[in-house]
């Protein structure tokens, strides 16, 4: 199978929206993974309307729910977005009309899945679930498969959003790739007693980020140390839901009354040659539009910092880590 039939896009769906509203012309966003999806959306997506509808697809960045491509949608005057793979973001909402949809990994062993969760379960512990979009629906099934301790799931969690884990005696983070496990591990870093592990559903491994988070910690601790007393800050924002204005406009007040130089640049996209290029002209770079990005480039010699390290270094609070504001 191929990973596009291996997901569902909820195509009847999104006929059926797109007919009801009358649309006409169609945006799509799908994340890196999914643009070799395009044709095959297309496709389905025609046999289920009843008349022609202009399909557009964006290339611009969909790194997650916070990236609605608006510009696109506006200059080309489109009426609907529909944005593959991510669920609402909740500090964000697109100014252009826009659905989204989750696109759930459906070919799963379930057996395979629940025979992992077992292992952690006993009658007196709670196991939570956060995952990734893909994986609702399973998470949702889970929770009423096991009798031997209780399941509940907490719902979608990003790189830079978390939810109420309360009560929970371990939480297993489900989805793909490493780093939505390991971001949420150093978010309830010294805040929960609960055990954190990672379950990728693709593979059927269940794996502990402890060991990836304490090198990760080590480096980005050292990051700090080296931006201790530099003079020259770049705070680079993002657009849409990644321009957090507030956390910037806090950052910069307190800069300038550390009498540090400081300024702010816009962007959709960063990248490594870019941040080669500025290094001789600033001491210290905060990515504030995705705190993922930091640890993207910490092999850079200038130190590249998420704002909640900014902020742990002008407080001289190094040691005390903070994600990701």
């Amino acid at each position: 199978m191929s990973i596009c039939s291996e997901h569902d896009f909820e195509l009847e769906y999104v006929a059926q929206v797109v007919e009801s509203h009358n649309v006409k012309k169609i945006l799509v966003q799908l994340p890196e993974g999914f643009k070799q999806c395009f044709n095959y959306i297309v496709e389905k997506l025609r046999e289920y309307l009843s008349r022609e509808v202009e399909v557009v697809l964006s290339l611009n960045p969909s790194y997650g729910p916070c990236l609605v491509d608006e510009y696109s949608a506006e200059e080309l005057k489109t009426d609907l977005i529909i944005h593959f793979g991510h669920t609402e973001y909740p500090f964000y909402n697109p100014s252009v009309k826009t659905l989204f949809i989750p696109v759930e990994f459906v070919n799963i062993d379930l057996e395979k899945i629940m025979s992992i969760l077992t292992n952690l379960c006993s009658q007196d512990k709670k196991l939570c679930l956060l995952s990734s979009s893909q994986h609702i629906k399973l998470c949702n099934r889970l929770t009423s498969l096991s009798s031997k301790c209780r399941i509940v799931y907490k719902g979608v969690v990003y790189g830079c959003t978390k939810a109420g884990t309360e009560e929970c005696d371990v939480l297993v983070v489900v989805g793909g790739g490493r780093f939505l496990c390991i971001s949420q591990y150093l978010m309830y870093l010294r805040k929960s007693s609960s055990t954190i592990l990672c379950l990728d559903p693709y593979s059927y491994t269940l794996w502990n980020p402890k060991e990836d988070v304490e090198k990760i910690l080590r480096i980005r601790i050292w990051k700090m140390y080296n931006s201790l007393n530099r003079r020259r800050w770049l705070i680079i924002s993002g657009f849409y839901g990644q321009a957090r204005e507030k956390l910037v406009n806090t950052l910069v007040e307190e800069l300038k009354r550390k009498n540090f130089e400081v300024a702010i640049a816009k962007v959709l996209k960063i990248d490594r040659e870019t941040l080669i290029n500025i290094s001789n002209s600033f001491d210290v770079v905060v990515i504030a539009s995705c705190p993922y990005l930091a640890f993207d480039f910490q092999d850079l010699d200038i130190p590249i910092l998420t704002i909640g390290e900014a902020f742990a270094v002008l407080n001289n609070d190094i040691d005390r880590y903070r994600y990701p504001w």
